[in-house]
């Protein structure tokens, strides 16, 4: 067992490297995507998930191709630490694939994406979540597209302490 001293030590050592940005957990689990282009408050999400009542079943349902139907229209992010997989990706889209070469650093983890659609492509980006951890970003560095390469983000809401996978 851990002195008293000791433990304080330690706590004391951990508050530190949360203060200087150190390395953080990535977040994984299953999240809710949040319609729209600018970012989410934690206020937004609370309000989304107030009406959609996600859930790990439906995002599942999902997943299986068995759309839950409800009063608004509910897509889900699974997250892992080798995998990123949303359920709505059209064939030949790059959001779902293989995860690799992860760092974080502080709320932010930079990856390289291997898409399931395009194997010979890698798409850098970073995963990033709000300090309260309501709300995640996903970037994509230059994802093809008829016109050019784009970057593209995309939010989602934390739902509830349930979500890990």
């Amino acid at each position: 067992m851990l002195s008293l001293r000791l433990r304080s030590q330690l706590a004391g050592i951990a508050i530190v490297l949360v203060a200087e940005g150190a390395a953080i957990a990535m977040p994984t689990g299953v999240f809710l995507l949040h319609p729209g282009n600018t970012a989410p408050s934690g206020a937004d999400c609370r309000s989304l998930s107030a009406r959609v009542r996600p859930s790990v079943e439906k995002a599942e349902a999902w997943y299986w191709g068995r759309a839950p139907f409800g009063s608004e229209m509910e897509f889900y992010l699974f997250l892992s630490k080798t995998r990123m997989e949303t359920t709505f990706s059209a064939e030949g889209d790059y959001d779902t694939g293989e995860l690799r070469n992860l760092q974080t650093r502080g709320d932010k983890t930079t990856f390289e994406l291997v898409p399931d659609d395009h194997p010979a492509q890698v798409v850098s980006g970073w995963i990033e979540q709000s300090r309260d951890g309501s709300v995640l970003s996903v970037t994509l560095h230059d994802v093809p597209t008829i016109a050019a390469e784009m970057d593209r983000t995309t939010y989602y809401c934390s739902f509830d302490a349930g979500t890990q996978i």
